[in-house]
C-alpha cells in the first residue's frame, strides 16, 4: 500500500469508527462550559477576556487551567452554528482524524518505515480509550494539545529555520490547548542524551528555544491565574505517593486492557495496594530500561520515553482537581504505546507477513468495534451516567448525576431514587439534597423542600443553588423578606447565574423597589438575553415608572 492509499484508508477508517458520535448531544461538563456561556460567546469583544482568564464555567469555583484555545474554538462554533451539537461533535471527529494523519506523517518522516507508521496510526485511530476524548466535546482541549504537539515534532523533524519557527509556534499553541504539552522539550532533551543519539538531530539552540517558549507560557499563566501550578502544588506525602502509584497502575491497565472503561474513576478504584504499587513500579522500570538500553531500537526507545514523560503531568505529583484518572488523559500518552506496538507488529510482519497482517487486522476490527459501541455511551447524560453506575454501583457522584439527567428528562421518581442512593453513599453530598428539595418543591411539599435546602446549607453554607431555591420556597410561602435575603446571598455567591438575578428582581418588584428590580433584570439578561419573563417584567417596570 503506497503512502496515498494508506493516508486515505486512515482517514476513512477513523471517520467510520466515530460516525455514530455525530448523533450525540451535549453531556456532562458541556452545559457549563459551552451552553451556559453562549451569551458570553455572542460578543466578539469577549475574545480578549478569554485570553486573560482561566478556563472556567463562570461559577465561583476557581480553576488552575489556562486553555484559551479551547474556549476560542467554542466562541467560533457559536458564531458558525449556535448550539447545535452535531457540528461540535463533527469538529471533534475531524480533529481526531487530523491527529491520526499527523501521527502517521510524523512516524513516516522520523523512522522512514511505512508499515510501522501505518500500523501505529491504525491502532491509535481505533483504540477504545480514545473514545472519551473524541465523544466528549469538552475534552477538545486534549485534541488541540495532541494536534499541535505532533505538528511541532513533524515540523522539527523536517529541519531548517522556517520549519523550526513553525515548530515553536505549534508547541506554544499546544500549551494553550492543554498543560501536558509542557513535557515536549523534556522528551526532546532525553532523546538527545539517551544512548543511541537523537532521531530529530536537534541543535542545542533549538532546544533552548523550546524551553524559552515554556518559560513564556508559564509567565503568561502566572499573570492570568496568579500561580504557576495548581494551588495543591507538588506533594510527596505518604498518601500522595500511594495515590501516584495507584494512578500509574490504572494508566498501565488502560493501555494494555482498554475494555473495562469508566468515564469517572472513584477513590475506591484508586485505592492503594502493594500489588498495584509493585506492578506500577515494574512498569516504570521496564520503560526506563527500554529508554536507556543502548541496543533498544529507535521506535522502542522513543515510545518508552514518550510514555514516561507523558505520564508525569497526569501522575498527580501535582494533584489534578477534576479527577485523579480519566481516559482522556491517556490520549497523548498512547502515541508512545502505539509506536511500540506498531514496531512489534512490523517486526512480526517481517518474519511472518501473513500472520502479521492478520494480527493487525484482527486487532483493528476488535478494537474498532468496541470503540464504535463505546461511542453510544456518550449519546446523552442518561446513557453516560447509567454506564458509570453500572461500572461502579458505589459511585455517589454518578448516582447524583444520573438523578440530574432523569430530573431534566422529567422522570422524577427515578431522579428521587438516584438522589437518595447518592446520599446513602455520601451523606455530605449537599448538591443531592438541593436537587431532592427542588423536586419536593415542584410536588408541593414545601416543608420537606425547605428542610432539604437547610440541610444542604448546613453542609455547605456557600452553595448558591441552595440559597436560590430556598429563597424560591420562602417566596411561595409568602416570606418575601426571607426570600430576598436568600436571593441576595445567591447572587453574591455566584453572580453568573441569570436565574438568581431574575428572582431577586421579582422580589424587589413585589416590594415596589422598581429601580433595584430593573438593575437585576438587566444583569440577568446580560447572561441570558432571550429570557422572555425577565424582558416582560422589565417592560412592565418601564411602563409603570418610566425608568
Amino acid at each position: 500500500m503506497n503512502n496515498r492509499k494508506a493516508f486515505i484508508f486512515l482517514l476513512l477508517l477513523t471517520g467510520i469508527i466515530y460516525s455514530n458520535s455525530l448523533l450525540s448531544g451535549f453531556v456532562w461538563d458541556d452545559k457549563p462550559l459551552i451552553i451556559r456561556k453562549q451569551a458570553f460567546f455572542s460578543h466578539p469583544s469577549n475574545v480578549f477576556d478569554l485570553l486573560d482568564s482561566a478556563d472556567t464555567d463562570f461559577s465561583n469555583v476557581k480553576t488552575p487551567y489556562y486553555r484559551p484555545l479551547n474556549s476560542l474554538s467554542y466562541m467560533l462554533d457559536h458564531y458558525l452554528w449556535g448550539v447545535h451539537p452535531f457540528w461540535y461533535h463533527l469538529e471533534n471527529v475531524l480533529l481526531h482524524v487530523l491527529v491520526v494523519a499527523l501521527f502517521y506523517l510524523l512516524l513516516l518522516e522520523v523512522f522512514e518505515d511505512r508499515r510501522l507508521a501505518f500500523f501505529a496510526a491504525v491502532l491509535f485511530a481505533v483504540y477504545p480509550v480514545n473514545a472519551e476524548t473524541v465523544d466528549f466535546v469538552s475534552a477538545r482541549n486534549t485534541l488541540f494539545c495532541a494536534l499541535f504537539s505532533l505538528a511541532s515534532l513533524l515540523f522539527l523533524a523536517k529541519g531548517g529555520p522556517k520549519w523550526t519557527i513553525l515548530s515553536l509556534v505549534a508547541y506554544f499553541l499546544a500549551l494553550l490547548g492543554k498543560e501536558p504539552a509542557v513535557v515536549l522539550p523534556f522528551f526532546l532533551l532525553s532523546m538527545m542524551i539517551a544512548p543511541g543519539g537523537d532521531k530529530f538531530k536537534i541543535k542545542k539552540s533549538v532546544l533552548a528555544g523550546f524551553f524559552a517558549v515554556t518559560g513564556i507560557y508559564f509567565i503568561i499563566r502566572h499573570l492570568v491565574l496568579g500561580a504557576f501550578i495548581a494551588k495543591h502544588g507538588l506533594g510527596f506525602s505518604l498518601s500522595r505517593l500511594e495515590l501516584i502509584s495507584s494512578v500509574y497502575f490504572e494508566h498501565f491497565k488502560l493501555m494494555f486492557f482498554p475494555f473495562r472503561l469508566n468515564a469517572l474513576y472513584t477513590e475506591k478504584t484508586l485505592s492503594f495496594s502493594i500489588v498495584k504499587a509493585v506492578a506500577a513500579g515494574l512498569g516504570v522500570l521496564l520503560l526506563l530500561y527500554a529508554s536507556l538500553r543502548r541496543k533498544s531500537p529507535g521506535p522502542i526507545r522513543a515510545g518508552a520515553q514518550w510514555i514516561l514523560w507523558g505520564l508525569l503531568p497526569v501522575s498527580n505529583i501535582v494533584k489534578i482537581p477534576s479527577a485523579p484518572v480519566a481516559e482522556r488523559f491517556q490520549y497523548t500518552i498512547l502515541f508512545g504505546f502505539m509506536l511500540v506496538l506498531g514496531y512489534l507488529m512490523e517486526v512480526l510482519m517481517r518474519k511472518k507477513a501473513a500472520f502479521g497482517i492478520a494480527a493487525v487486522a484482527a486487532l483493528a476490527i476488535v478494537l474498532g468495534a468496541w470503540t464504535f459501541e463505546r461511542n453510544f455511551i456518550w449519546h446523552d447524560n442518561v446513557t453516560l451516567f447509567s454506564s458509570m453506575v453500572r461500572s461502579d454501583s458505589g459511585n455517589a457522584l454518578a448516582h447524583y448525576d444520573l438523578g440530574l439527567a432523569y430530573e431534566k428528562r422529567g422522570s422524577l421518581a427515578e431522579a428521587v431514587c438516584e438522589f437518595r442512593t447518592s446520599l446513602a453513599l455520601r451523606p455530605s453530598l449537599a448538591s443531592a439534597r438541593v436537587d431532592l428539595g427542588i423536586i419536593c418543591a415542584e410536588e408541593g411539599q414545601l416543608d420537606e423542600a425547605i428542610r432539604e435546602f437547610r440541610a444542604a446549607l448546613a453542609i455547605n453554607p456557600d452553595l448558591a443553588k441552595a440559597r436560590l431555591n430556598l429563597g424560591v420556597a420562602y417566596a411561595k410561602e409568602g416570606r418575601l423578606d426571607d426570600a430576598i435575603s436568600e436571593f441576595r446571598a445567591a447572587v453574591s455567591l455566584d453572580p453568573f447565574v441569570p436565574e438568581a438575578h431574575f428572582v431577586l428582581g421579582m422580589g424587589y418588584e413585589k416590594e415596589g423597589r422598581f429601580k433595584e428590580a430593573a438593575v437585576e433584570f438587566q444583569n440577568g439578561l446580560k447572561l441570558d438575553p432571550g429570557n422572555t419573563i425577565a424582558i416582560n417584567n422589565l417592560n412592565n417596570i418601564r411602563e409603570q415608572t418610566g425608568l
